[in-house]
């Protein structure tokens, strides 16, 4: 495969990639690395290539693994229990110095990845449909995973409002 094919069929693919990337990641420096790591990849198996039918899908699978191995490499795990001493507040806090939605957003910035990239998307207005293509997860997955962080964060709405 000439540098102009592949040109042509894999790097015009870098904006869904890097969406792909930056929703599981949820780091623009992280994913930026991953991609350039994946496009190296790539190159170096350009000759192969010749038999994928589907480019995205192809791509999409690699840099999906690649995503689980940056997760383990750094011992990410998604758990859905966030501790009350990762609650970014102050009990002594006054509410009236401190926008409730400031402190939410706050909260939600210290969310696992997935859960916490899958909530902006959906406060940005992205649909669950959206969100599940970007990610590669299913609608039904997308939606438990909002579902747990709506949860998540009217615990803790409750908590610093009550």
């Amino acid at each position: 495969m000439t540098a102009e094919q592949f040109k042509e069929r894999f790097v015009s693919l870098y904006p869904k990639l890097f969406a792909i990337v930056m929703a599981n990641i949820g780091n623009c420096d992280e994913a930026k690395d991953i991609m350039q790591s994946f496009y190296l990849k790539l190159w170096e198996k350009r000759n192969e290539l010749d038999v994928v039918a589907n480019d995205i899908g192809y791509c999409r699978s690699v840099l999906l693994n690649m995503c689980r191995d940056r997760w383990r490499a750094k011992s990410i795990e998604a758990e859905w229990v966030v501790e009350e001493s990762d609650f970014p507040y102050d009990s002594h806090e006054c509410f009236e110095t401190v926008d409730i939605k400031e402190r939410i957003e706050r909260f939600i910035d210290c969310l696992p990845e997935k859960p916490r990239c899958i909530m902006r998307m959906r406060m940005q207005g992205a649909s669950a449909v959206e969100i599940a293509n970007v990610t590669g997860l299913s609608v039904e997955n997308v939606y438990t995973i909002l579902s747990r962080t709506r949860q998540l964060i009217r615990e803790f709405y409750n908590k610093i409002n009550g």
